[in-house]
C-alpha cells in the first residue's frame, strides 16, 4: 500500500504546517485583539470610574480590583507577544506578504511592555499601600490614565497591522486548504 504524497504549500512546505502556522498566526491575533480591547476597556470604562470616586473608596476598591484586573489583560499581553513573536519569524524567514506589519505588530506589543516597569509597576504597588495619601489620588490617576492610553495605542496599533498581515498572507495563499 502506497500513502498519497502529501499535499505542499509554495510558501511553507507541507501543508499540515501551512495550516499550523495558519493557526499560529490566527491565535496571535486573536490575543493581541483581545488584549487591545482589555486595555481599551480599561482606559474608556474603567479608569474614568476610579477617576470619578471618592479618593479613600477609590484605594479600597483598587485593592481588590486592580490587581484582578491586570492579572486578566496580562496573560494576553504576553501570549500575544511570545504568538507575534513566532509569527514574526515564520513571516520573515519564508519571505511572506505582510511580515513588515507582522514585525511593526510585534514591536508594538513589545512597546506596551515598556510603561509596566518605567512606570505601572511603582504606580500600582503605591496606590495599593494603605499608607497612599487619599489626596494624591487624583494626580496619580491622571498619570496612570496618561500613561495607559500609551499602552492602549500601541495594542489597538498592534491589532490592526496583524489583521492586515493575516489578510496580506491569506489573500496571496487563497481560500483555505484543507
Amino acid at each position: 500500500m502506497t500513502l498519497p504524497p502529501k499535499a505542499v504549500s509554495p510558501l511553507r512546505g507541507p501543508a499540515t504546517s501551512w495550516r499550523g502556522a495558519r493557526v499560529v498566526d490566527t491565535t496571535a491575533v486573536a490575543a493581541t485583539s483581545a488584549f487591545a480591547g482589555g486595555a481599551l476597556l480599561t482606559q474608556t470604562v474603567i479608569v474614568p470610574s476610579w477617576r470619578a470616586m471618592e479618593p479613600a473608596a477609590f484605594l479600597r476598591h483598587f485593592a481588590v480590583y486592580g490587581p484582578v484586573t491586570g492579572a486578566t489583560v496580562f496573560p494576553f499581553e504576553v501570549a500575544s507577544i511570545l504568538l507575534l513573536a513566532v509569527t514574526t519569524r515564520s513571516a520573515v524567514r519564508s519571505h511572506r506578504p505582510g511580515r513588515l506589519a507582522w514585525a511593526l505588530a510585534t514591536s508594538g506589543m513589545v512597546g506596551t511592555l515598556l510603561p509596566l516597569p518605567i512606570y505601572f509597576v511603582g504606580a500600582n504597588l503605591a496606590m495599593l499601600d494603605p499608607t497612599f495619601p487619599p489626596a494624591a489620588v487624583q494626580a496619580e490617576l491622571t498619570a496612570w490614565y496618561r500613561w495607559n492610553w500609551v499602552r492602549t495605542g500601541l495594542g489597538l496599533a498592534s491589532a490592526v497591522l496583524a489583521c492586515g498581515a493575516l489578510t496580506a498572507g491569506r489573500r496571496e495563499n487563497g481560500p483555505t486548504r484543507g
